[in-house]
């Protein structure tokens, strides 16, 4: 449960900014096949585009978790603000592929500013069955999420707009949201950190828990192995969106602004109940339990549909139910072995679940351009594999921390 000093109107904030970010994130379910075809790129170009996105999305883990270290959470979140209605609005501007491609990436960072604060801030208020509490914080990226691709497709099929257009009617919610956010009263330092800071020079020898380096968090063992998890799943949750409307329309010749739109559209509606309603589960069964369940059954179900073909089509949404759960659970296990020290090393896990997924979008469009249309979205199924082995990695992991503590 959050602490009751903070105001209520953080809460609409932290909810409603993440909402928010998945609205617009979502978006490109139905904008990146359109702005691959409007150009003419090839799919060699569109791997390239997602790769240079989650590239920039790692550099912008890496220097808005500095960032909040030295100015805070609500400089952070607004920082995210003004970059993302940036790019939003620069879009209509775009006239190449490239052009596009560069205008994404400046969205893109103002998304890094709003994954370190928004989680920055999740950690830190939600100490207390964190499992129910961070996965119910996500269940509102994928509540925002059901509406972005559905705007998209009735701004482009309903209203006759082009996917230039889309972006910049999105910025009425985000700047009523900015106003909103800049209003609430944000958390302050936390209380190790003033003590730290209110001692004498010549005592200042330990560090506050909220100025750990992203460097030195790197040296942590099980920073990686959360930051490897998280990664896998943001690149089968990524590849949904990203990947699955050329999906829909080269394997089977379904429109990606009506179908795409639909699909993307029902998997984060499952996705989002699942988040709703998943924490409770979470809390009775286990997090390290109900991440190793989730990988299971998210690669069962990939590889089912993709062999049903067209009838699989149908069952391929359900995986949203199941991938949606380890991204916050690992969050909340964090919580639980890091303590204090939580909300300076999400940066830091953050970023390696960046790099993984960078690495995975430009290997979707590899795969697509030298192996067939079909594959990006099929390869899905070898990084669940991955994705099981790295849970079942973590649940030895933790066995022999307790162990550790044990004795």
């Amino acid at each position: 449960m959050p602490e009751k000093k903070y105001n209520p109107l953080l809460l609409v904030v932290i909810y409603g900014d993440i909402a928010l970010y998945g609205f617009v994130s979502s978006m490109r379910g139905v904008t990146f096949p359109l702005i691959k075809n409007g150009f003419g790129a090839s799919y060699y170009e569109q791997g390239l585009m997602t790769a240079l996105i989650s590239f920039v999305a790692v550099c912008f883990c890496v220097i808005p978790g500095m960032f909040m270290s030295r100015f805070g959470l609500k400089k952070t979140i607004a920082s995210g603000f003004i970059v993302m209605s940036l790019g939003m609005a620069s879009l209509y501007l775009a006239s190449s592929f490239w052009m596009a491609a560069a205008l994404l990436l400046i969205l893109q960072a103002g998304f890094g500013f709003f994954e370190i604060g928004l989680n920055g801030m999740g950690v830190r208020i939600f100490t207390v069955r964190s499992g129910l509490m961070l996965n119910f914080l996500h269940f509102f990226f994928g509540f925002g999420a059901i509406g972005g691709p559905r705007l998209a497709g009735f701004l482009i099929n309903k209203l006759g707009l082009s996917w230039q257009h889309v972006y910049p009617i999105a910025l009425i919610p985000v700047f009523i949201l900015f106003a909103v956010s800049m209003i609430a009263q944000f958390p302050g330092k936390m209380k190790n950190e003033e003590a730290v800071s209110n001692q004498p020079e010549a005592r200042k020898t330990e560090t506050a828990p909220d100025q750990i380096s992203i460097f030195r968090a790197l040296k942590e063992p099980m920073v990686w192995i959360f930051g490897l998890i998280m990664g896998f799943v943001c690149s089968i949750e990524a590849c949904s969106i990203s990947w699955s409307g050329l999906y829909l329309q080269d394997v089977f010749g379904l429109d990606p602004a009506t179908t795409g739109a639909a699909f993307v559209s029902a998997f984060f509606l499952l996705y989002s109940l699942s988040r709703l309603f998943g924490g409770f589960f979470i809390e009775k069964i286990g997090y390290v339990k109900v991440t190793i369940a989730a990988s299971f059954i998210t690669t069962i179900l990939l590889l089912a549909s993709f062999c049903l073909g067209r009838p699989g089509i149908y069952l391929l949404p359900v995986s949203g139910i199941f991938i949606a759960l380890p991204y916050p659970t690992i969050l909340a296990v964090s919580i639980g072995v890091f303590k204090e020290k939580a909300q300076a090393m999400s940066p830091a896990i953050i970023s390696i679940a960046f790099v993984l997924n960078g690495l995975a979008q430009f290997g979707f469009g590899i795969s697509n351009r030298f192996i067939g249309a079909a594959w990006a979205y099929r390869s899905c199924v070898l990084y669940g594999i991955v994705l099981i082995i790295l849970s079942l990695k973590l649940r030895s992991m933790m066995k022999n921390l307790k162990t550790a503590v044990a004795h």
